[in-house]
């Protein structure tokens, strides 16, 4: 016993230049604790360690996990960091750690050693005032969970203690997992089209030269049967001349037919055909009538143009209903479905949502993009959207009802995800949980969570740092 005073004794005498140790009694093992420099400050700091057992024996080849952390106070994000532990020998450890700033700053000791059960330390150091406090001296938090009825089966760790206080402290805030509806939402690029069903063309079926354009440019507004441009063709002025001779002749009704269905086929009407029987002159000339009322898109020609057939002169849309194509990603693929609403708007009117439905999807996928194309589509009756225009378009897929998660509940580790459970009184439990699709803010639970239970929404990292210091993290556990 008195070899034991002077060792202390010792210890004590030696730290005076670093300041006073402190000893803390954590579960079999005595501590004593003193920091370097003192009063501590903002940069390079020691923590000084000397572990004894209860017959005051050092204790070396212990394994010490360190942190240092500060909560976030207003706009300052929380801090924390950690340690280099050197061992020295005749059970004294030095840890190195580097402080950013003034202020209060709280110190956690994870301790594990041979033939001893896992113990913890936490103190408090505030620079560049002197000296420090030890906050809490605890034994293995493990032992006292299972003790509360708290198992650490496949994905489950052992409880950990936070107090009401602590939890007030590194802003700990708690959520109910339950049963909500979850939708996901699909952000697509998108582009205004035609609608491909209010297209017409003008096509010429037989040779000619353009005399005259009535509707010369790209973009004029044209109506139903309205005259686009008259043609002058010697393939034309022949059969008008046929059929105009069988007439005078008499001409065996066949033939006069098989005239007259000819002209029928170059898109002369009846009204002209008839109008040319009435004139008994065959010049030869025609007018192009437009197919439909829109706009003209395409114009593939000007006077005095020598035509042949197959050449498309106009190219006529309608404007008044519009078509939008999202590319959708490969891997939403699946979620998209024809009938599903959806908003678009443009870059061109940010303050305008419109609203849509999906009325087709694409059955290929892109090989350059690898995207779906998805159509959408629209009323445009004052003509503001325009084909070529970007839009941003957002589907929204219902998943139905499941049971979920916060997103900000959990902690990803590797490519496993924890949530810290409330076992009630300042008790924690880490649980591995598995997870579905993400739906906004919320993950669907598949396994690990039940409805009703309460996890830590904040503070999961802070909360994780405890949990790894108390090898309550079962993915996080040394190997032995």
């Amino acid at each position: 016993m008195k070899t034991r005073t002077l060792l202390w004794a010792a210890l004590a005498v030696l730290s005076c230049a670093k300041g006073a140790p402190q000893t803390a009694a954590v579960g079999d093992l005595e501590l004593a604790l003193a920091i370097d420099p003192d009063p501590p400050t903002s940069g390079d700091n020691r923590l000084l360690v000397t572990i004894k057992d209860a017959s005051g024996n050092p204790v070396d080849g212990a394994h010490i996990a360190f942190v240092y952390g500060m909560p976030a106070m207003g706009a300052m994000p929380e801090m924390k960091g950690g340690g280099e532990v050197k061992p020295q020998d005749r059970g004294r450890y030095q840890i190195t750690y580097r402080l950013p700033m003034a202020g209060d700053w709280s110190l956690t000791l994870g301790i594990d050693a041979q033939g001893h059960p896992h113990q913890e330390v936490g103190l408090k150091v505030s620079p560049p005032h002197k000296g420090f406090r030890v906050q809490s001296g605890r034994g293995s938090v493990a032992g006292a969970g299972a003790g509360a009825g708290a198992g650490t089966g496949t994905g489950t760790g052992a409880v950990i203690e936070v107090s009401p206080e602590r939890q007030q402290l590194i802003g700990v805030t708690f959520a109910t997992v339950e049963q909500r509806p979850l939708a996901v939402t699909l952000r697509a690029a998108g582009l205004v089209e035609v609608d491909e069903r209010k297209v017409g063309e003008v096509t010429l079926k037989y040779e000619a030269f353009v005399e005259k354009l009535l509707v010369g440019e790209t973009g004029k507004a044209v109506r139903t049967g309205q005259a686009l441009a008259t043609l002058y063709s010697p393939d034309l002025l022949a059969a008008e001349q046929e059929l105009l001779a069988a007439r005078r002749t008499g001409g065996a009704p066949e033939i006069v037919g098989a005239i007259t269905q000819r002209l029928t086929y170059w898109d002369v009407t009846k009204d002209q055909i008839a109008a040319l029987e009435r004139r008994d002159k065959a010049d030869g000339r025609a007018t192009i009538y437009s197919p439909a009322s829109g706009v003209v898109l395409e114009k593939n020609v000007v006077e005095g143009a020598h035509v042949m057939p197959g050449t498309m002169l106009y190219r006529i849309g309608n404007l008044g209903r519009v078509w939008v194509q999202a590319a959708i990603y490969e891997r939403d693929a699946a979620r998209v479905a024809v009938g599903q609403p959806a908003i678009i708007t443009l870059p061109s009117q940010p303050d305008s949502a419109l609203e849509a439905r999906v009325t087709f999807v694409a059955p290929t996928v892109d090989q350059k993009t690898r995207t779906l194309e998805a159509r959408l589509e629209l009323i445009n009756p004052r003509l503001t959207l325009r084909p070529g225009m970007f839009a941003d378009v957002v589907i929204e897929v219902p998943l139905g009802v499941a049971l979920a998660v916060p997103d900000s509940a959990l902690l990803l580790s590797g490519e496993h995800r924890y949530a810290f459970v409330d076992r009630g009184q300042g008790r924690l439990q880490p649980v591995e949980v598995q997870v579905g699709v993400q739906a906004g803010e919320y993950h669907e639970v598949k396994a690990g969570l039940a409805a009703g239970d309460r996890v830590a929404l904040s503070a999961t990292f802070l909360l994780s740092s405890e949990a790894k210091l108390r090898d309550a993290l079962p993915r996080w556990r040394a190997a032995p």
